[in-house]
């Protein structure tokens, strides 16, 4: 796997080193708004650990952003795992520090690191964005994802998730969680 630099930012593989920002970012509400909920330290650290575990085998898994002015890690973009109608599948995600919203970021980063996923196969990708996350949406529209179906993630129904998909490379099936370990 290899760094990409765009005109602002810096995207890469994670590594050790940056499990001190990612267990704080996991821990922080502010961070983790739209999401599963604020992480304790030991789920945070679990979180990490498969964020470097996916990145082993997937070269677009979920990938630290840096901001290039600065050198300060500002979030992610890249796939995690997902279970959605029985299937275990490869769900595409951003998340970004509070300070870093609205500067296009999550754009920019998650374009560069899908033409990498563009690059390396083919099949299809999932996106889940909470319905009141319209900032997310926008992101989601500009790369390429469409919106497929509603579903009640989590199985709670009073907190529904917008299930969007993309096409990457030629297309094709549903891409999978890969084996790891």
């Amino acid at each position: 796997m290899s760094t990409i630099e765009t005109g602002r930012l810096t995207i890469r593989p994670p590594v050790e080193e940056d499990r001190d920002s990612f267990v704080a970012m996991f821990t922080d509400e502010a961070f983790t708004v739209f999401s599963d909920g604020v992480h304790d330290v030991a789920s945070a650290n679990a979180r990490f650990d498969g964020m470097l575990l996916l990145a082993d085998a997937v070269p677009y898994a979920k990938q630290p952003v840096i901001e290039r002015a600065t050198a300060a890690i500002v979030g992610y973009t890249g796939v995690g795992t997902a279970v959605v109608d029985g299937l275990d599948r490869l769900e595409w995600g951003w998340r970004f520090v509070p300070e870093a919203r609205g500067r296009g970021y999550a754009t920019e980063a998650t374009t560069a690191l899908l033409a990498v996923a563009d690059r390396f196969t083919d099949g299809e990708l999932l996106c889940l964005i909470d319905p009141r996350n319209a900032a997310s949406r926008r992101v989601a529209d500009k790369v390429g994802f469409r919106w497929w179906k509603r579903i009640d993630w989590m199985d709670d129904p009073a907190e529904p998730t917008d299930l969007l998909i993309r096409t990457v490379g030629a297309g094709g099936p549903p891409l999978l969680t890969p084996t790891l370990g």
